[in-house]
């Protein structure tokens, strides 16, 4: 993925060196209270906080690393991250639809069934994170990069996206119809089960290697022998 251009804010340093360090109850209640008041949160270094279930629409935060924090199940509607960074989070089952993502890193992040429907992603980096059932649908993507991901059963229908990477994702049953994938390297990648619409048209310029293209055209009903 392009590195980001130096008129950018630099993202929140990796060792959360010179930001504001909140752990466990105490970091939850800063999360909280952000959230009901609508005020943004920066330089933050949040460990620990577990706001499972909670309504956080509207959460803005920016240059802040969260650590081990889990957000399972919250209501994360209109959310806004940039120059953060994600290390071993949960958010599975969490509702972040029409959210933004901004320059982010995610590491180790489990984001299962995470809806991030029409939401907008740039600069956005994920790393060994189980990212299944994420609902991507009507998304717009740009200058993303996924690496050693699992997308299993993942819904990406309506997907618009610039520059994005995939290596070594899992994409196995994942919904991509009404994607255009032209121009994608899948190479790496598992597309087992693939749903696309009638005649696998979303695939069409897709780069994909023999094995993988003998499996779609299995799935178009052909006979290879």
């Amino acid at each position: 993925m392009e590195a980001a251009s130096q008129s950018r804010p630099p993202l929140v340093p990796a060792d959360g060196a010179g930001l504001d360090r909140l752990e466990g109850p105490e970091a939850a209640a800063r999360l909280y209270a952000l959230a009901q008041s609508q005020e943004p949160g920066a330089g933050l270094w949040l460990r620990g906080a577990d706001l499972s279930g909670e309504d956080l629409e509207g959460l803005d935060l920016s240059r802040c690393l969260l650590e081990d924090c889990r957000f399972t199940a919250a209501g994360l509607r209109r959310f806004s991250l940039a120059d953060c960074i994600l290390n071993r989070c949960d958010l599975s089952g969490a509702q972040a639809y029409d959210s933004s993502l901004l320059r982010c890193r995610w590491q180790g992040t489990k984001a299962l069934g995470f809806n991030l429907a029409g939401s907008r992603a740039r600069d956005w980096a994920a790393a060994d994170c189980r990212l299944d059932a994420l609902r991507l649908e009507d998304a717009g993507l740009e200058r993303v990069c996924l690496t050693r991901c699992t997308l299993a059963g993942a819904n990406l229908s309506g997907l618009r996206w610039k520059r994005l990477i995939l290596s070594e994702v899992d994409l196995s049953g994942a919904n991509v119809t009404g994607t255009a994938l032209r121009g994608l390297d899948l190479r790496s990648c598992k597309l087992e089960g693939l749903a696309a619409g009638d005649g696998l048209r979303e695939l069409r310029g897709a780069i994909v290697d023999p094995i993988q293209a003998a499996e779609l055209a299995r799935l178009l009903g052909l006979d290879i022998r």
